[in-house]
């Protein structure tokens, strides 16, 4: 009996698809594309540790200095659905080139900037350049690596913001005692521009799917958004307890900035350790709907307790390091759950804007929802029920996950 139409297109569509499939994974090229996510996610840790001396240049009070600083996220809370049609429009390789120079020219606006207003720009003009390059960068390494490789090359990818700040900290920690912060600025700037070259010809070999037309279809379905949740949830803890830790220390009773900042900068990087964990646990076949439910409320627990009075200096500093390490295995498994969501690899960008846009929506929420809640109890402990909180609703999102079908499956 012939086939009809219907499945005769869709056996071709699938067909397709598995030659496009590499043979081999590209490691140079995840390579490539790893190291352009952590350049980029440095310009967001370089700015912590001088905003002391962008307030007094400035004159910027606290708030004022808090805007300066969280603009940068505010651009992928606004566009990052946007943001991820753009770059399936335009292919992922030039989004990634695109979005490093973009950030390169904001900067370097940065570092000539005279006012508040024009320090502003730039900061939202570097956000727009991260956006841009975390939207298309998963979609570049799901093409590089074969499919039985595909969950680990992406759990490396999920390392490349913890290991920017990281970096971006303690670059501006080194190079602040040689330069002031205008000439980091123009340091970083240039290294942007270097990696985009490098990383656009790196990768110039990986076969990506052709650039398509918007295609909204794909958020019709509620994989996308339920991932984009659990991310969500994820940044509203992790960054309310890497902002507030400095001055939950301080007001602790530590004196030493050297262990305030050593303990801070410990608290970002030990996130690289889940991240790689859950590329070794998905590689083994963990399910991933598992790992996401489990690290929210593991985050949630640590996380209260690290905040809890009782628990000695060092041990809090230990505790939210089990937290964030534990919490670093979902970005991981979110970002290795993308391709499983979409109907071709073409969307992937699309479905990667919504985790971007949701997961810096929760970066927004939960540093201000855990100080309001500070400052109405009365102490750091009564932060716990925006934890307990992120986490239960992560926890249930993700048991969600395991009850939808994915698109690619045969509909009934």
């Amino acid at each position: 009996m012939p086939a009809s139409p219907d499945s005769a297109a869709a056996s071709q569509s699938s067909d397709s698809r598995s030659a496009a499939e590499p043979a081999r994974t590209d490691w140079i090229a995840v390579a490539a594309v790893i190291a352009a996510g952590v350049i980029v996610s440095m310009q967001l840790g370089k700015l912590p540790p001088l905003i002391d001396a962008l307030r007094a240049e400035f004159g910027l009070g606290l708030v004022l200095a808090g805007i300066v600083a969280s603009s940068f996220n505010l651009v992928g809370a606004v566009i990052g659905v946007a943001a991820g049609f753009a770059s399936d429009r335009i292919g992922g390789r030039h989004a990634l080139g695109l979005g490093l120079l973009v950030a390169a020219l904001g900067g370097l606006l940065g570092a000539a900037a005279d006012s508040t207003l024009v320090l502003l720009t730039a900061r939202l003009i570097e956000g727009l350049g991260f956006v841009l390059v975390v939207v298309a960068a998963p979609g570049l390494v799901t093409a590089a690596a074969q499919p039985r490789q595909r969950n680990l090359a992406l759990g490396f990818w999920s390392a490349y913001m913890p290991l920017g700040v990281a970096f971006g900290m303690f670059g501006a920690l080194l190079v602040g005692h040689l330069f002031d912060w205008r000439g980091l600025w123009l340091l970083l700037a240039g290294l942007l521009a270097v990696g985009a070259f490098a990383a656009h010809r790196l990768a110039r070999g990986v076969d990506l799917p052709p650039a398509r037309r918007f295609d909204a279809a794909v958020l019709k379905h509620p994989g996308p958004w339920l991932l984009a949740g659990c991310f969500a949830c994820y940044t509203t803890q992790w960054f309310a307890i890497v902002t507030w830790i400095p001055t939950y220390l301080r007001d602790s009773g530590v004196t030493s900035e050297t262990l305030i900042a050593t303990g801070t900068a410990l608290v970002v990087l030990i996130n690289v350790i889940g991240n790689l964990s859950c590329a070794a646990l998905m590689h083994r076949g963990l399910p991933r709907w598992l790992i996401m439910a489990v690290t929210s409320l593991a985050m949630s627990i640590f996380g209260v307790m690290s905040f809890a009075g009782s628990v000695p200096v060092l041990g809090k500093i230990g505790l939210a390091m089990v937290t964030t390490g534990i919490g670093g295995m979902l970005p991981a498994a979110v970002l290795a759950s993308v391709p499983e969501h979409v109907r071709e690899r073409s969307q992937i960008a699309t479905v990667n804007g919504v985790v971007v846009q949701l997961l810096n929506i929760g970066s927004f929420v939960g540093p201000p929802g855990l100080a309001a809640l500070v400052a109405r109890f009365g102490g750091w402990s009564e932060g716990r029920w925006l934890l307990l909180g992120a986490g239960a609703i992560g926890c249930g999102l993700a048991l969600a996950l395991r009850f939808l079908a994915s698109p690619k499956s045969p509909q009934p």
